[in-house]
């Protein structure tokens, strides 16, 4: 699923192809994508305007046409193509420039969404989304805070997209790892040390993965993604990969640097 690298990589993506073009036409191919917007009136807000600017706000990418919002949640299969030609073969709604150009939102499985908010802001209140934790207000101060009055796991708390939004399943394994914090840690029992650790591991996981993606290349060999199977050798100290359920989700860790 794709989660707050991916959908920054998408946002670039996004920006770099389809700001500042005339829309001349919209094809909705399949409505099932659509949120909660009928077709016709999804086409009609598009057509004639230009897409100025793009933003993105943890897993969920917005673009703005001055006074139109689109939305986009990629859900497991999401993705972007601009092409030129006949239209992918999972397209599900496609934006015809008036240069030739198409961008379309592809959805194989039919998770995702497309739709019309009134704003992002609007939408993250009403969604009680967390914080990004990209973003320059997401201080380790504002995080401490956040971890003050919680109980429970701390994989659970990052994974909790009204707490923090647009961290998963493998980027949460990914920062505990190389924090050396269990994932079933009780938050309030994680140290200041551990909790500034969690938070700048998470920080820098992120914009180094966004980096290394952008200009395709693989995930740093010392990541837990490469060995994400139970009795794995833990790349960091040689010890054991463990398989856990957190928050209902298959959870990795190394027996060794991870202890509760």
């Amino acid at each position: 699923m794709p989660e707050l690298p991916e959908v920054e990589i998408y946002c670039r993506y996004f920006a770099r192809h389809a700001l500042q073009q005339n829309i001349e036409h919209v094809r909705v191919l399949d409505e099932r994508i659509l949120g909660d917007v009928r077709k016709e009136k999804f086409e009609q807000l598009f057509e004639g305007r230009e897409f100025v600017a793009v933003r993105r706000h943890g897993k969920h990418l917005f673009a703005e046409t001055g006074d139109v919002w689109l939305h986009l949640h990629f859900g497991m299969t999401g993705d972007l193509a601009y092409f030129r030609g006949d239209a992918p073969r999972f397209a599900k709604v496609v934006f015809d420039f008036d240069n030739g150009s198409h961008l379309a939102f592809e959805d194989m499985r039919l998770f995702g969404i497309v739709d019309v908010p009134p704003d992002p802001n609007s939408f993250i209140a009403d969604h009680h989304l967390g914080p990004d934790p990209l973003d320059r207000a997401f201080t380790l101060p504002v995080f401490r805070r956040l971890l003050a009055t919680r109980r429970g796991a701390i994989k659970s708390l990052l994974m909790s997209q009204e707490i923090i939004a647009g961290i998963g399943n493998l980027y949460a394994d990914e920062t505990l790892f190389d924090t050396s914090v269990h994932p079933r840690r009780s938050v309030d029992r994680l140290s200041d040390d551990q909790v500034k650790k969690i938070y700048q591991s998470m920080r820098r996981i992120l914009r180094e993965t966004i980096a290394r993606k952008e200009r395709g290349a693989g995930y740093p060999k010392r990541y837990l993604i490469h060995h994400r199977e139970e009795g794995d050798r833990c790349p960091r100290c040689g010890g054991s990969i463990a398989r856990t359920v957190v928050f209902g989700r298959t959870t990795y860790f190394c027996r060794k640097h991870q202890r509760l």
